[in-house]
Formats: structure tokens, C-alpha cells, sequence
């Protein structure tokens, strides 16, 4: 019994530096850190999917959704200056029977916790949706085929490298008021409510 609590004792001492450098590591890849280290730069692919513009037209179509989003531009050694330090992604919207568009832009993420965050997305977009003429009732109207993207979530780390993500976007076509379609009223870009699974490498 002692030489099994006296192996278990050694087990512990010579695992403790490997353990917290786990732990390290696992902030690190978060994106997280204490206020005296700076966070790594990494990279995240995010796939999901979710309900396509509900209430409105489109509504009840399945949407899915991809982003690859790069590291901070500059990591900084606090954590509150470093969530204005945005990462910049790359992604779009599939709609199998409705409006698809890829975007572009610049994403910043605030750290409520070690596991929760939040955050917010603007950029540049453009559509294959019905822009003017005939347009099915079923269809949105977006007016033009380029506008702007804005994004909300919060996310959920489940471990290092895996993050749930509650995600809302929406693609605006408020530059595009003055190409009406007949029966359709002013344009109007597709809200998309989701979820998305990231992965951090």
C-alpha cells in the first residue's frame, strides 16, 4: 500500500508541470490568457446550420452556413484593449432553395468568461438572390446583387479547440431602396438564425 500511494505521489509531482502547461495551452489556443500573457494567434473553421429568415419570405427553408476566420492582427497583453483587435473572415450562406451570398470582413470577440463570449461581425457582401422584375412570392426581393453583412453571437467553448456558437446575420439591402419590384415593397435582405461548431487550429 505505501509503495503504491509512494509511485502515486511521484506519478503526481512529475505530471503537475505537464498539466499546467496543458492548461496553458488550452488558453492559448482560446484565445484566452491572464492578464500577463499574450493570447496565440490561431485560426477557426466554422460550419453550421439554421432557419432562414423566419416570418418572413423565405421563411422555413434550411440554411446553412461556413466561415474561416484568420487570428487577431495584433495580440495584446489585455484582454479587454485586446477584444477591439479584430480577426477578419471569410464565409458564406447556402439557401438550396432561396438566396445565397458570400461575405467578407472584420469580426471582434469580447470574453465574458474563459468559456463564453460574444461577438460581432460587419463586412462586405454579395447575393445570387432576385434583384428586380419578376419576383416569386416565395422569393425576397434584395433589390441589387452587393450590400453589407452584419453578425451577432455567442459562442460556448466546449474544449480548447471546439466552440458552439448561437449565431444571427443579416444581409442589408438598404442601398438598393430605389429597385422595386412590382408587389414587393422596398428590398430586403435575408436574417438567418443558427447555430455553428468551430474548431480552432
Amino acid at each position: 500500500m505505501v509503495r503504491v500511494a509512494s509511485i502515486a505521489v511521484a506519478f503526481s509531482l512529475l505530471a503537475a508541470p505537464a498539466l499546467a502547461q496543458g492548461e496553458s495551452s488550452v488558453s492559448r489556443a482560446l484565445g484566452y490568457a491572464p492578464a500577463d500573457q499574450s493570447p496565440s494567434a490561431s485560426w477557426e473553421a466554422r460550419f453550421g446550420a439554421g432557419a432562414a429568415n423566419p416570418g418572413g419570405r423565405e421563411s422555413g427553408l434550411l440554411n446553412f452556413g461556413g466561415e474561416l476566420l484568420t487570428p487577431r492582427i495584433a495580440t495584446l497583453s489585455d484582454r479587454i484593449a485586446n477584444a477591439f483587435v479584430p480577426r477578419f473572415h471569410l464565409g458564406s450562406s447556402l439557401n438550396l432553395n432561396g438566396t445565397q451570398y458570400a461575405y467578407a470582413g472584420a469580426t471582434w470577440t469580447v470574453d465574458i468568461s474563459q468559456a463564453f463570449f460574444v461577438e460581432a461581425s460587419l463586412g462586405a457582401a454579395v447575393n445570387n438572390g432576385k434583384t428586380a422584375g419578376v419576383v416569386p412570392e416565395n422569393r425576397l426581393n434584395l433589390g441589387c446583387n452587393t450590400g453589407a453583412r452584419g453578425a451577432a453571437a455567442l459562442g460556448y467553448r466546449l474544449n480548447d479547440r471546439w466552440s458552439l456558437i448561437a449565431t444571427m446575420e443579416h444581409f442589408s439591402a438598404s442601398n438598393c431602396s430605389d429597385n422595386l419590384a412590382a408587389g414587393t415593397g422596398a428590398p430586403r435582405g435575408p436574417s438567418n438564425f443558427g447555430a455553428r461548431l468551430g474548431y480552432t487550429f
